[in-house]
């Protein structure tokens, strides 16, 4: 590793925490810190002129909330932000209904425009001056949420994001109907919905389920996909040059390799890459490995099948429907009915784990592969 010739660089860079802007890990909140996603940026941007349903869709770690946040900020209109993954609580495996509200509560307080969503509100006999402490009634919990719908809608455009909103699925609150209502009758409001579990994101709205609430309304869908190699190498230049370091290309190169264009990767190692050199890269898949555990462990206990699944494509890099069946038939000693595992494969590809190309499955995510390998 060796610094740019001419320019500084502080240490004090790992001590505090402090990292310019492209290696952060928090979510990007301005559009001079996103990188590559023009296109991407330019759609969400039209979108909220004219759009009422925005899909927002790719891997986790892509940098879907960063998309979103740094893009509405420069739009200068105001917004309600709600990570739903927050109210999901892994032991009854349920978003509860008042950890919902709450959520939405907080976001609303920090409004700009606080006051005025504040008088709405009372106006409707709805206060958000204390949170929900205690367990309360979904529909009391579900008017509530409904009547800030309402709020927002007084204060002319708006968009309300739920990021990661496959996870309401698990709402103890019947929200389909209440989003179609937002959707068909106040104009002013922009629903933004991300998500990493695409499939489930699309059941759970159900635009192509008759017997959905949401059933035949349009949204607008942005996908976001990992950079190309090249794209990648110059993410992690530009990373490294705001750091006043300059890297070997065959580390970027290794880098890019193995980390496959997941933007959330790339950053951590570029963080490490200051303390550990070329050894970040191992050090990125293990602790990436670790962070994907749990969620693998979550999503996997939901068949008893889907482990070895997860492994047989793993495995095998791509795996082709024989493959798959041959494999799990061997880990298994038995014959699983192909009806079993048409059903996985389809439920793993809609939780993001695996695509499928062609006839092939692969696992989508490279750490999520070495995680498969190390942990199953």
């Amino acid at each position: 590793m060796t610094r740019l010739v001419g320019l500084k660089y502080h240490p004090c860079y790992l001590v505090s925490g402090v990292l310019p802007t492209l290696f952060s890990v928090e979510p990007k909140e301005s559009l001079q810190d996103l990188f590559d996603r023009e296109d991407e940026v330019r759609k969400l941007r039209e979108g909220l002129s004219r759009e009422r349903l925005i899909l927002v869709l790719g891997l986790r770690r892509i940098g879907k909330s960063s998309l979103v946040l740094a893009t509405l900020s420069s739009t200068g209109h105001p917004f309600v932000y709600v990570d739903v993954r927050r109210a999901y609580d892994d032991v009854s495996r349920r978003v509860p209904a008042e950890r919902l509200y709450e959520e939405l509560r907080s976001s609303l307080l920090r409004l700009s425009v606080r006051e005025r969503v504040l008088e709405a509100l009372r106006r409707m006999g709805v206060s958000l001056e204390y949170p929900v402490k205690v367990r309360v009634p979904a529909e009391e919990v579900r008017d509530s949420i409904a009547k800030a719908f309402d709020a927002l809608n007084e204060l002319g455009r708006v968009a309300v994001v739920l990021d990661e909103a496959q996870y309401l699925r698990y709402s103890t609150v019947g929200l389909r109907p209440l989003l179609a209502h937002v959707y068909d009758r106040l104009r002013n409001v922009t629903l933004i919905m991300t998500g990493s579990e695409v499939g489930l994101l699309h059941d759970f709205i159900g635009i192509d389920d008759p017997s959905s609430p949401l059933y035949g309304r349009y949204g607008l869908t942005i996908e976001l996909r990992p950079f190309d190699e090249e794209r990648s190498r110059q993410f992690l230049r530009r990373g490294f040059e705001e750091l006043r370091v300059r890297v070997d290309e065959r580390v970027i190169g290794r880098a890019v390799e193995e980390l496959d264009g997941v933007v959330g990767w790339l950053v951590y190692f570029g963080r490490l890459y200051l303390e550990k050199g070329a050894d970040a890269i191992d050090e990125v898949k293990e602790m990436g490995a670790k962070l994907v555990k749990k969620e693998l462990e979550e999503a996997l206990s939901r068949s008893p099948y889907y482990a070895h699944i997860m492994r047989a494509i793993a495995t095998l890099g791509r795996a082709r429907w024989k493959n798959v069946v041959d494999y799990v038939t061997a880990q298994l000693g038995r014959r699983v009915t192909n009806a079993t595992i048409a059903r996985d494969l389809r439920n793993l590809v809609k939780m993001g784990f695996i695509e499928k190309v062609n006839d092939e499955y692969r696992v989508a995510d490279p750490i999520v592969r070495y995680a498969v390998l190390k942990w199953l």
